[in-house]
């Protein structure tokens, strides 16, 4: 993992020069999101879920991701709290705290690490457990702190609807092939599907050193600080002794704890975006989280291991 961390940080500081030097503007940025989407991501997990030795006890999975998620937003409503912060501001914060980056950063990075955690424990956890936190946590928080308005429920169900993204179908697509017993996808299907899944953690990571913006750190620093020691510090603590009283250990346990050291996620930006919370905030949130992170996880990988 420190291997991959520190390859993690090169990307992104690659991103980051050819933003700087006019290559990829912000604007161009997007459609690695679409790619990864669409497309890296999707790969990666049919890849998985296919080869997946697969056992219904991990069907509690998601329930650690939601679990963590219970004990972390409280935590970071107190924070909040005691920092007197405005109303959006706390929305901003709770939801910065309450859903880690666990699809385009965690997935990829575990995916790059080896052996020695699972690749399939990381896809229950990220599709079923934080995939359904982004599209009903995300937007319930951030309308109730943003905009508050009535028609916002409307939104809210039309969001549900990020639950069929392609991501989520590859792993239905994966979860049938494999209780099917298609073990091995067929060649012309493997070589194309393993390639693309091994570009996610570069586009990935480019992408974040594109869009890393700076702006709006030094006025909300004290907040950034408290969020950022909440997901990166208290975070992988509380995942830890929630998966080990689930029952969790060895290599599954890990995946999980290494999970919830994971940043803040970016759709915690565009949900904020949308219901008018602090984009300045929640952009500090997110890029601090995800430089830091890359320092955080290879110590919290030494102190499970």
């Amino acid at each position: 993992m420190i291997e991959t961390a520190f390859s993690a940080l090169i990307m992104i500081a690659i991103g980051a020069l050819l933003q700087r030097f006019g290559v990829i503007r912000r604007d161009q940025a997007p459609i690695l999101v679409q790619i990864t989407l669409y497309v890296l991501l999707p790969a990666l997990v049919l890849d998985i879920m296919v080869g997946a030795n697969l056992d219904w006890g991990l069907i509690i999975v998601p329930f650690v991701a939601f679990a963590v998620t219970a004990v972390m937003a409280p935590i970071a409503l107190l924070m909040a709290r005691a920092l007197r912060l405005s109303r959006s501001a706390t929305g901003a914060v709770i939801v910065a705290v309450g859903v880690a980056n666990t699809g385009f950063f965690g997935l990829p990075l575990i995916a790059a690490s080896g052996g020695d955690y699972s690749l399939t424990v990381a896809v229950m956890y990220d599709a079923l457990g934080t995939g359904i936190l982004i599209w009903t946590f995300n937007p319930l928080v951030a309308s109730w702190f943003g905009r508050g308005e009535v028609d916002d429920a409307l939104s809210i169900r039309t969001s549900l609807k990020g639950l069929l993204l392609p991501p989520m179908w590859a792993l239905i697509i994966g979860l049938i092939l494999n209780l099917a017993g298609v073990r091995d996808l067929w060649d012309f299907v493997e070589f194309p599907v393993q390639y693309l899944a091994a570009g996610l953690l570069p586009v990935v990571m480019l992408y974040v050193g594109v869009v890393l913006e700076w702006s709006g750190i030094t006025d909300n620093w004290r907040t950034i600080a408290g969020v950022s020691v909440l997901k990166l510090v208290l975070a992988p603590v509380v995942g830890f002794a929630i998966a080990y009283a689930f029952g969790f250990r060895g290599n599954d346990l890990d995946t999980i704890t290494v999970l919830t050291a994971m940043p803040s996620g970016m759709m915690a930006l565009v949900m904020g975006a949308h219901y008018r919370l602090p984009v300045g905030l929640l952009a500090g949130c997110v890029a601090v989280t995800t430089v830091l992170s890359l320092f955080t996880i290879p110590i919290v990988t030494a102190v499970i291991h």
